[in-house]
C-alpha cells in the first residue's frame, strides 16, 4: 500500500474500478495474507469472512479479535485495517452500493442496509449493528457452504450468474443479520462454540489419515465423550459425519480442478477402500464421482 505524504500522511482509498468489473458490480476473492494491512477505506462495500488463521481487525477505530467463523462488513468510507497473528485465509466479497438495491447509495451508512425492503424486519432488533458477526457450529458450516457456492458461481460465470449472485448476496446478508441477533444472546455452549474453529481446523489438517475422537481429545484436553456431545449439539451431526464431509468436499474440488483418477482422489482424501469412497460420495451427492466430474 502506498502513502502520499503532504503535510500529513493520507489514508489510502481503494477504488471500485480496480477490483470490481463495472458490468458485474460484485467481485469475490479467496486470499491468503501473511502480512498486516494498514488502515484504508474504499468506495465500495466489503464483506470479509475469516476462513483460517487469526488476527485483529479494526473497523472505524474499534478492534475485533477474529478467527475462523468471523464475518465482518465495511461500508463505503469505513476505515479498516488488520493485524495477522497466524497466516490468515479469508474471502472478500466486494460490491458496489447499488448491487442489491438502487436505494442503497454511496452515502448510506452501514446500518442503512436495514431500511431496504429486504431487511426491514431487522430494524427494531438491530438498531446498532456491530460490524463483526460470529458464526459458530452448524451455522458456520452452512455459511461456508453458501460462500463456496457463491465463489463457484462467480468463477464459472454461467448464464444467469449475476441473478444467482444477487439472490445469494441477499441470503448472505439475511443470515448475517440473524446471526447478529443471536450473538446478542447468551449461550450455555459458548465455550464450546469458541473452541470449535480450532478443532475443525485440526480435523481439516489431518482428515486424510486415520483420525479419531481420541486424537482430538489429546489436542484439546477435553474428553472424547464431551467432544462427541459438543459436535452433535453445536453442528447437528457427529464427529465421524464431519470427517466424511471434509473428505468429500476436498474430493469434489479435486474432481473439478484436476485430471487425477477417481481412485487416486479417493485415496488422497482418506478412503483406502474404493467402494467406501463411491458409496459415501453417492450417498452425499446423489451421483457418482464420475457423474459429478462430467458436470464441469
Amino acid at each position: 500500500m502506498t502513502f502520499t505524504r503532504r503535510s500529513v500522511v493520507e489514508m489510502k482509498m481503494y477504488q471500485s474500478v480496480d477490483f470490481i468489473l463495472q458490468d458485474e458490480k460484485i467481485a469475490l476473492y479467496k486470499l491468503l495474507n501473511h502480512s498486516n494491512e494498514p488502515e484504508h477505506s474504499h468506495n465500495f462495500i466489503e464483506l470479509v469472512y475469516i476462513w483460517r488463521g487469526a488476527g485483529c481487525q479494526q473497523v472505524n477505530g474499534k478492534s475485533y479479535d477474529v478467527q475462523r467463523g468471523d464475518f465482518l462488513f465495511m461500508n463505503v468510507g469505513d476505515r479498516h485495517s488488520f493485524v495477522v497473528q497466524r497466516d490468515m485465509q479469508y474471502m472478500n466479497i466486494l460490491f458496489d452500493p447499488d448491487f442489491l438495491n438502487e436505494q442503497l447509495t454511496s452515502t448510506a451508512s452501514t446500518h442503512q442496509f436495514l431500511p431496504l425492503k429486504l431487511f426491514q424486519e431487522f430494524q427494531d432488533s438491530l438498531a446498532s449493528p456491530v460490524p463483526n458477526v460470529k458464526f459458530r457450529g452448524k451455522s458456520m458450516i452452512e455459511l461456508e457452504h453458501l460462500l463456496d457456492i457463491m465463489y463457484m458461481e462467480y468463477c464459472s460465470k454461467k448464464i444467469g450468474y449475476l441473478s444467482m449472485l444477487h439472490g445469494y448476496a441477499t441470503l448472505l446478508l439475511t443470515r448475517m443479520f440473524r446471526m447478529m441477533e443471536e450473538n446478542l444472546q447468551s449461550s450455555d455452549l459458548r465455550t464450546a462454540y469458541d473452541m470449535l474453529p480450532q478443532l475443525l481446523s485440526y480435523i481439516e489438517q489431518h482428515y486424510a489419515g486415520h483420525i479419531t475422537l481420541q486424537d482430538l481429545a489429546k489436542e484439546s484436553f477435553y474428553s472424547p465423550n464431551y467432544l462427541s456431545k459438543m459436535f452433535k449439539e453445536c453442528l447437528g451431526f457427529t464427529f465421524t459425519e464431519y470427517v466424511h464431509e471434509v473428505r468429500l468436499r476436498e474430493a469434489k474440488r479435486l474432481l473439478m480442478e484436476t485430471e487425477d483418477s477417481v481412485e487416486s482422489i479417493g485415496r488422497s482424501v482418506g478412503y483406502v477402500d474404493k467402494s467406501q469412497f463411491f458409496r459415501m460420495f453417492k450417498q452425499s451427492l446423489g451421483m457418482t464421482p464420475q457423474q459429478h466430474r462430467r458436470q464441469y
